[in-house]
């Protein structure tokens, strides 16, 4: 089928030339998208060049003027020279070569297709590109007889697809296996231009002069266009991936710009608990959907911290380090994330129980700092209370020694009684410490308590004292409930009821009572007495000296703050006092307990 137009013949092969410009052309605009990823420029480029030399070549295949088919030949030779210039830039940066192709090489590569294309235009004063050239009237081809000038041209472009090809091949090894199938489609792809070019120059094609690279060339394009829609390679190129990755115990993933996965190495599937065919190109939100939080938190970010990550593998609590690093294209562009994930597990464990160590540790410490404090402080008290009640012992053994060798009986009931009552101090005493020591060491289960029902029991040990002194006690109806461990709370009642009754008035009028805190969840439970108060220095020293304050009246070693102060404190409470030290006013002392 042959249509005359002017000086053209209209042929199927004229069409399939301006077919393949035009998706040539398409396909130069389709990579301008991804013309941030580094080569893709010059992949567009190419790809501009031969849409440039089919449609001239298809210009001087159709005409049947002599003139005319060298007119367009010339500007075919745009498209010839330049596109082997474009697919070797192309070829350097996906091979991650970059550093290689300095500005010098790059000027020096296109000046010298510069200088080609001059000398193709100027061979009417030369003859060097052509010697001589004329129509084959059979297939309306044009026959050349070559000069030097194009035998350089062959030399330069070839010499640009062979390095090109020598850049991709080694990719297929250096590449994982799920890759080697785009090496292979970008392999042939560069095979094609140079089969084209054979067949047109050793006259080997079904039509004689006929120039078959800039249609074979588009259909290099058609494919590295298929390899990106199908496998979205050119959004992250180069891919920064080398064999050693597969080796290395740490997980990695490369995401591009839109946080979809492009690469994963074994460690990463083995970490994550997952399949390759699970995560490759989808989002990181569907491959991983309960890390969506996670993952949001950088999708804004270029670059993260270090983030420790605990999840359940198999049953087992295990830990990861997570890192994100950005990517970025020579312009300084976004073009996607390295993830790296480690596992420290170990190491964390180890650290966990050296922590839990180191905090036993430290609380046995303040333990012990805190029982030597307390000892610091009663040794002197205790020791003179017992040195005391001893020596009144010891004094009174002798008295009664001595009475009865006088065979004196009257005074013998009141020399007993002054015995029995220094045993009974110095038994309290000891009380009082064995007390103090089995708080500390001893722990207990904690419960609901009936207060009621301990403070009477308190009240009942102390039936005697409150008898003597005509104390009077004035009782809540209601006590809010809390959780504690009733005898030790009846140590604490005990204690404060002794010293409400010791230092309050005379007589001592006593009230007690409770506050409940919702917000905190525990229970005040307080003791008011109508003594003479403390002042703000003595409260201070309450319950670190556990003095008397000179009331040397009284009875008592001072122990027994101390151990109210553990008691509370080892079951989560606090203890204190309020007071203006305004006689009468007495002091109200507190203890909290939690409600749960």
């Amino acid at each position: 089928m042959r249509h005359e137009i002017g000086p053209y013949l209209i042929t199927p092969l004229l069409l399939v030339l301006v077919f393949s410009g035009i998706v040539g052309l398409m396909i130069s605009i389709y990579l301008l998208k991804y013309r941030r990823s580094p080569g893709i420029l010059y992949l567009s480029l190419m790809q501009l060049s031969t849409a440039i030399w089919a449609f001239f070549y298809g210009l001087e295949f159709a005409t049947t003027d002599l003139q005319l088919k060298i007119f367009w030949s010339k500007f075919s030779y745009i498209g010839i020279v330049f596109a082997p210039v474009f697919f070797y830039f192309f070829s350097v940066y996906f091979a991650s070569k970059q550093l290689k192709l300095s500005k010098a090489l790059k000027a020096g590569l296109i000046g010298l297709a510069v200088l080609f294309l001059v000398s193709v235009f100027t061979n009417g004063f030369h003859s060097l590109h052509w010697v001589s050239y004329a129509i084959d009237p059979a297939n309306n081809t044009t026959i050349y007889q070559y000069g030097i000038s194009f035998w350089l041209v062959f030399v330069f472009c070839y010499t640009l697809l062979i390095l090109s090809i020598a850049n991709i091949i080694p990719l297929l090894f250096d590449f994982p296996k799920r890759f080697q199938g785009q090496i292979l489609l970008l392999v042939l792809a560069c095979f094609f231009p140079v089969v084209g070019n054979a067949l047109y120059l050793f006259r080997i094609g079904p039509i004689v002069g006929f120039d078959w690279t800039p249609i074979f060339f588009v259909f290099s394009g058609i494919i590295l266009t298929f390899i990106n829609v199908r496998y979205g390679t050119f959004d992250l190129i180069p891919l920064a991936r080398n064999k050693f990755l597969d080796m290395l115990p740490d997980g990695i993933a490369v995401v591009d710009r839109h946080q979809r996965i492009i690469d994963v190495n074994p460690a990463f599937l083995r970490l994550t608990q997952q399949k390759e065919i699970d995560v490759l190109g989808k989002l990181l939100e569907e491959a991983f959907p309960k890390r969506k939080s996670l993952i949001q938190q950088f999708a804004d970010k270029e670059t993260i911290e270090p983030i420790e990550l605990e999840a359940r593998i198999n049953g087992d609590h295990v830990f990861f380090d997570l890192r994100v690093t950005a990517l970025h294209d020579q312009r300084g562009q976004l073009s996607g994330r390295l993830i790296t994930l480690r596992d420290i597990t170990e190491k964390t464990v180890y650290e966990q129980k050296i922590s839990r160590a180191n905090q036993q540790l430290k609380l046995e410490i303040e333990e012990k700092e805190k029982l030597i404090a307390d000892l610091d402080a009663f040794d002197h008290t205790v020791a003179h209370d017992l040195n005391n009640i001893i020596g009144a012992i010891v004094t009174s053994t002798d008295l009664l020694y001595y009475e009865l060798e006088q065979k004196n009986y009257q005074n013998l009931e009141e020399v007993i009684e002054l015995i029995q009552l220094s045993a009974n101090k110095s038994f309290h005493v000891i009380k009082e410490l064995l007390t103090l020591a089995s708080v500390r060491q001893q722990d207990v289960k904690t419960d609901r308590l009936d207060m009621m029902k301990i403070f009477k029991e308190s009240e009942q040990r102390l039936a005697d004292m409150i008898k003597t002194s005509g104390a009077q006690i004035i009782k809540p109806r209601d006590w809010p409930s809390a959780c504690g461990y009733g005898p030790w709370i009846e140590e604490v009642w005990v204690n404060f009821l002794s010293n409400a009754i010791k230092y309050g008035g005379t007589p001592p009028v006593i009230e007690l009572g409770a506050t409940q805190f919702y917000s905190e969840n525990k229970v005040r439970y307080w003791i008011k007495d109508n003594g003479d108060g403390l002042t703000q220095s003595k409260q201070k020293k309450l319950f670190k000296k556990y003095e008397r304050f000179n009331q040397t009246h009284i009875e008592g070693t001072g122990l027994g703050l101390s151990i109210v102060k553990r008691i509370v404190e080892k079951l989560g409470g606090e203890v204190g006092v309020i007071s203006n030290g305004i006689p009468g006013e007495g002091c109200v002392f507190y203890f909290t307990l939690p409600q749960e």
